[in-house]
């Protein structure tokens, strides 16, 4: 079929079943744009600057599981994206950037073209899993499906296009192949066995679940796996949601708290899925795990990588998970091994019993609520007051503040992709246009935003967006007047603070400006019923939350803290 280049790239589009996309338009893209006037069945989302609409996709992606789309045009605003991957990137977020580029002739040549970059492939290279030009339109559909194939297979990660724009506004005769299709990796025979058969043998075994679970929509198989086991899961901040936070074997995302070391150092067999080991989840890797380590991830560069496994197990989640609870669902049917007795060996006796595990777990998160409300009350109080109102499954969309701190740890989350929040690359300015991308993901679910005055100035724009599509999300701005997470760093460091302290606008009349509903809370017992009345009223709302909050006692970083009050 004859069509032109944009044709090409919306009808490949299609294909692979995308109803939605973010970004701007550009002289050099006007035949994408030109296509989506024809596209019925995919949704375009006008964002207000390029980092936003990549941020919007990849709220998008990690909300509903499916890949998110933004297009750009050439140069500049092909580079505004590049943080925005960079964050996809490190969380394992599968984002396709489509960009154009400067006439294929031209490229390379430094001839001084509209827009032209010395290495546009080159930018994006740096922070995609797979990044590729299309330099004809006929070529266009392959080099698309073969993104959406790079993406899809083993960790998901972004994956970046560039179309000169001569091809995109050219013709020719194109067929558009069918989709590809995404294929778990299956694990080896050999590596399942030999983790079988150490948790079959382990007395005091833990499961510690990352973003991975999430990804492969394994929760059913964590939680099947930890109720047969009688196991505590622990979770990474990205792994928030692989099991609900008020299961009773939940023991929630604080593995690096004191307690939770003194836990961990009595159980002798880790099972870890789905994580990398980083350096912020394992206190620069002076975490100690038990003594055996089970290391199931789908990228075999991960095993060994920050800890050695006395198993590897490469492949998907919940391929991996399921295989393992077969097994063990069958040496129990056959009576080669009973969780009863695993867990009452004769080191551990009526120590190791199912009940006492269960009750072990909520000693230890009684015991980190406490020891942080000792030490800093407003910070629990903030997320107990959340949690009392916000619906069970609100999707909670963070930016980069100490409030955001206080919740990655000890907000419960209750369901898969309801917790979205940039943790690996940590960049400023995420939760507004993520929480938008999110939103339209789930437009049942409440999307509520935690973000600093400083990050939320960095995109506050995409207000508009939010104004534009109706897009009902909550933002609360906790407003210090600062960079607030690096002031306190500063004074204890150094003693004094430089550059962290801002002057910001009036929030209200700002949330006037744009056209949406605004708050100011002034006292915690104003925050909850604030945040109701504006999830129940399903307008887009801004609340400012003034004053500084506690830094979190629950974080190795508070150590600094103390150290400055012991001087």
């Amino acid at each position: 079929m004859r069509m032109t280049g944009g044709e090409a790239v919306v009808r490949s589009l299609t294909a692979h079943n995308v109803n939605m996309v973010f970004g701007i338009p550009g002289t050099h893209n006007l035949a994408v744009y030109d296509a989506l006037g024809d596209a019925g069945s995919i949704r375009h989302i006008v964002a207000r600057h390029e980092q936003g609409a990549a941020f919007m996709a990849d709220g998008y992606a990690r909300a509903s599981g499916r890949v998110g789309v933004c297009l750009s045009t050439t140069g500049p605003a092909a580079l505004n994206t590049l943080a925005s991957l960079g964050t996809a990137f490190s969380d394992s977020s599968p984002v396709l950037c489509i960009a154009s580029q400067i006439p294929a002739a031209g490229i390379g040549l430094d001839k001084g073209f509209l827009h032209e970059c010395r290495d546009q492939l080159g930018g994006f290279r740096a922070v995609t899993k797979w990044c590729a030009r299309a330099d004809t339109v006929r070529s266009i559909p392959g080099v698309m499906r073969e993104a959406f194939a790079r993406m899809q297979t083993d960790r998901p990660r972004p994956a970046a296009v560039e179309v000169p724009c001569d091809a995109l506004d050219a013709s020719d005769d194109v067929t558009i192949p069918e989709a590809a299709v995404a294929r778990r990796l299956a694990p080896d025979a050999d590596q399942i066995d030999r983790a079988v058969a150490l948790l079959k043998a382990a007395r005091r075994p833990v499961i510690w679940a990352g973003g991975g679970v999430i990804t492969s929509d394994a929760s059913d198989e964590l939680r099947q796996l930890a109720e047969r086991m009688q196991t505590p899961i622990f979770t990474t901040v990205l792994g928030k949601g692989a099991i609900a936070d008020d299961h009773p074997l939940s023991a929630g995302s604080v593995i690096l708290h004191p307690a939770a070391r003194e836990f961990l150092a009595e159980c002798d067999v880790m099972l870890a899925v789905g994580t990398r080991f980083t350096e912020e989840e394992t206190e620069r890797w002076a975490l100690r795990l038990p003594a055996s380590l089970i290391h199931i991830d789908v990228d075999r560069e991960e095993i060994d990588r920050n800890y050695p496994a006395a198993v590897g197990v490469v492949g998907d989640a919940r391929a991996s998970l399921r295989q393992i609870n077969a097994q063990l669902r069958e040496a129990q049917k056959l009576g080669s091994w009973a969780t009863t007795r695993s867990f009452c060996a004769p080191q551990w006796g009526a120590m190791g019993a199912p009940t006492k595990r269960r009750e072990d777990v909520a000693k230890l998160r009684q015991d980190i609520l406490r020891y942080c409300h000792a030490r800093a009350p407003e910070g629990v109080e903030l997320v107990r007051t959340l949690r009392a109102a916000l619906p069970r499954e609100t999707v909670v969309v963070s930016d980069l503040t100490v409030a955001a701190y206080w919740c990655r740890r000890l907000l419960d989350i209750y369901e898969p992709r309801t917790n979205v929040y940039p943790w690996g690359f940590c960049t400023l300015g995420f939760g507004m246009p993520a929480a938008i991308g999110a939103k339209l993901a789930r437009p049942e679910r409440p999307v509520v935003v935690l973000s600093g005055d400083g990050g939320f100035l960095f995109n506050c724009q995409e207000l508009a967006v939010a104004v534009q599509f109706d897009v009902p999300i909550v933002v609360l701005v906790f407003n210090d007047n600062a960079y607030g997470v690096l002031r306190p760093q500063q004074e204890a460091r150094y003693g004094r603070t430089h550059a962290v302290d801002l002057v910001n606008p009036d929030f209200m009349a700002l949330a006037q400006a744009f056209g949406v509903d605004g708050r100011r809370v002034t006292a915690m017992d104003q925050l909850g019923p604030t945040v109701a009345e504006a999830i129940a009223a399903d307008r887009i709302t801004l609340i400012e939350v003034p004053g500084p909050m506690p830094w979190p006692v629950m974080e190795p970083s508070a150590r600094m803290f103390d150290a400055e009050t012991e001087r």
